[in-house]
């Protein structure tokens, strides 16, 4: 679990300069919903919510059982 952590430690470091040089968000809501929906970087996080989200329920779902 340890190395896990450290390894996404590790990853996180080396993607937070191109995340700072990415820009603001503001704009009309379906222009950012657009730009949220095509950029990979974006597609990329939000994947990786979704299967933390999914494993949480999954996880959570099991206990009420």
């Amino acid at each position: 679990m340890t190395k896990v952590i450290s390894i996404s430690t590790v990853l996180l470091g080396l993607s937070a300069s191109n995340a700072f040089a990415h820009g603001d968000h503001s704009g009309a809501v379906l222009q950012v919903l657009a730009h949220m929906l095509t950029e990979p970087d974006h597609l990329a996080m939000l994947s990786v919510g979704g299967v933390i989200a999914g494993i949480a329920i999954y996880r959570f779902s099991r206990r009420l059982v």
